[in-house]
């Protein structure tokens, strides 16, 4: 591309971008309080208003009359939410792909109820999340080896074993009749035979096994052998292994539980359009339970009872998403962003931007100045960065088409973050795919990757600038080993501190004597002191993020950088 073409479609863009951020005002919280009555949703309350009549035609003397068929509509569509978890976790074992696609892909060729997308994606993350122990209970009656079994057959039991063990509202039956005819409808007779054996032998081996635990004592202590815990937390051996190794046994344990937790919901407001004071109170006028971050402050977190998970469903159902007042992200991937701390006019690279939040983020920071320029080996992904620039009216923000190894700018950027590309094992209670698709040698492979990408990004930083480096991994060769080998081959960087970014409370829970004295090294407050920190779910309250923070020194003379910029968009 041309540069006067980069320079027209860069116009055009920031035109568009120009656009949308003169069509909205930043809310305060006399909007938010209008929002929040349902004032500007006309629309909507006339839709509200024509349900209630067909409510009030469907009743009479306070009992609702069925529709004529709706008790076949509702058979035939769970038989059609099945089918699509049933074909999804066929997706996810076959290809290898990742679960929250697999299933937005799945959702858009299917036109279901916000409740079935929910039974759906809690079905199919449910069965990913416990698949070693749901396989070894199938093998306990199944005369045929799993692996030699049909993909179909294979996670069509799965899909049964994980109903009867955890929807507790659902028939036993109900779950055996649906399971049969499934295997008719997409497979044969013999194959409805099979099926409904080893189901009804599941089911009395299950009836038998309580009788007995019924007669012994259960508090039995949690297994030291990671091949244990392995089938019991579905988690591979060699990952459970290295925590031990790194984390010891008691954290070990306390992330293994973690892991089968169902995440909650954190978002972050877009503080370009709304305070997040009257974003959080549109939010619980609306009936959500919703409370600010204690790490980044303009972040929602929805939790229950005794921190339980208070959301159900697409975020797409949230006030303000359609506006563009918040984007999913969890505290610690927001948290990357501030640790960054961009100031006005300056140029800031992200080097690995797909899909976008971070970039976003940095941009509104800036408050519509100065330049960020998100780079992406994937033109597809960076559609979504596209899509987000728009509709949160940034004219700040540009798109790269390149591999982050080897992209370089015409000038030198204020600040650069590389947000890795990484094992992703401290997000895997949410990334449920992790469990079965990584492997033990991706590490050593991630690790030659990382380093690769941190050395391009020490190119990129001015004298006197910033390089933010992070992974949502808690594996120490994707991080303090990184970081290590890197500076020893760049002497011009330091850590950077980040004790200025905690809150004062942070501290305090964060390097309590007990954390101090029993979590490694890099989670303590000396490493966060030297500008790095390891956070531990357990023990942090947000994802497992690692974040660190260098600053190249002003005396050192950059690199040549004669080479042009990439083609922007």
């Amino acid at each position: 591309m041309s540069k006067d073409s980069e320079a027209s479609a860069d116009s055009s863009s920031a035109q568009d971008s120009s656009k949308s951020a003169r069509s909205r005002s930043r809310i305060g919280p006399k909007k938010a309080a209008r929002i929040a009555a349902g004032e500007d949703r006309k629309k909507g309350s006339r839709k509200a208003s024509t349900q209630a009549g067909n409510s009030d035609r469907e009743t009479r003397e306070g009992k609702k009359i069925p529709r004529e068929g709706a008790k076949s509509e509702a058979h035939a569509q769970g038989m059609s939410s099945r089918k699509l978890a049933l074909e999804t976790l066929i997706k996810i074992e076959k290809d290898g792909a990742y679960a929250n696609l697999a299933l937005s892909a799945g959702f858009e060729k299917h036109q279901l109820s916000e409740k079935d997308r929910a039974f759906v994606t809690a079905l199919v993350q449910g069965v990913v999340r416990n698949q070693n122990l749901i396989d070894q209970e199938i093998q306990k009656v199944s005369k045929e080896p799993l692996a030699k079994m049909p993909s179909l057959l294979r996670n069509l039991l799965r899909m049964a074993v994980f109903q009867l063990e955890n929807f507790s509202e659902t028939p036993e039956h109900a779950v055996l009749d649906t399971s049969n005819k499934l295997a008719r409808v997409l497979g044969h007779e013999g194959l409805v035979r099979y099926t409904n054996g080893v189901l009804r032998g599941y089911l009395r081996r299950k009836e038998s096994e309580q009788s007995h635990a019924a007669t012994e004592d259960s508090s039995s202590p949690e297994s030291n052998v990671p091949e244990e815990l392995s089938v019991k937390y579905s988690l591979p051996a060699w990952l459970i292994r290295k925590w031990i190794a790194f984390y010891g046994l008691d954290e070990t344990h306390a992330l293994l539980k973690w892991s089968k937790k169902e995440p909650g919901l954190t978002v972050r407001v877009s503080e370009v359009s709304v305070e997040p004071k009257a974003m959080l109170d549109i939010m619980i006028k609306n009936g959500f339970s919703a409370r600010t971050g204690n790490l980044v402050p303009s972040c929602l977190v929805f939790e229950g009872v005794d921190g339980g998970k208070s959301f159900r469903g697409s975020p797409q159902k949230l006030p303000g998403f359609d506006d563009g007042f918040f984007l999913v992200q969890d505290e610690a991937a927001a948290f990357v962003s501030v640790v960054v701390a961009p100031q006005k006019g300056e140029t800031i690279v992200d080097l690995c931007a797909a899909p976008g939040g971070k970039s976003v983020h940095l941009a509104e920071m800036l408050e519509n100045t100065g330049r960020v320029v998100a780079v992406d080996k994937h033109e597809s992904r960076l559609k979504l960065v596209k899509e987000a620039r728009l509709k949160q009216g940034l004219k700040n923000l540009e798109t790269v088409a390149a591999d982050g190894r080897e992209f370089k700018l015409n000038m030198l950027a204020d600040r650069v973050l590389l947000d890795a590309p990484c094992s992703g094992t401290g997000v895997i209670n949410r990334r449920t795919d992790i469990r079965t698709n990584r492997k033990e040698a991706d590490i050593e492979e991630l690790n030659s990757l990382q380093k690769e990408l941190i050395a391009n990004a020490g190119h990129l930083v001015k004298p006197g600038g910033v390089l933010v480096y992070s992974t949502c991994s808690l594996e120490p060769e994707e991080n303090i080993q990184v970081i290590e080998w890197f500076l020893k081959e760049n002497p011009d960087f330091q850590g950077s501190s980040l004790l200025p970014f905690l809150s004062r409370d942070i501290q305090e829970n964060w390097f309590s004597p007990d954390n101090e004295a029993s979590l490694p090294a890099v989670s303590t407050r000396v490493a966060a002191e030297n500008g790095y920190i390891q956070l531990i779910p357990t023990r942090h309250g947000v994802a497992g993020f690692f974040v660190c923070r260098l600053q190249r020194k002003s005396e050192t003379e950059p690199p040549s950088q004669s080479q042009p910029d990439h083609a922007s968009e």
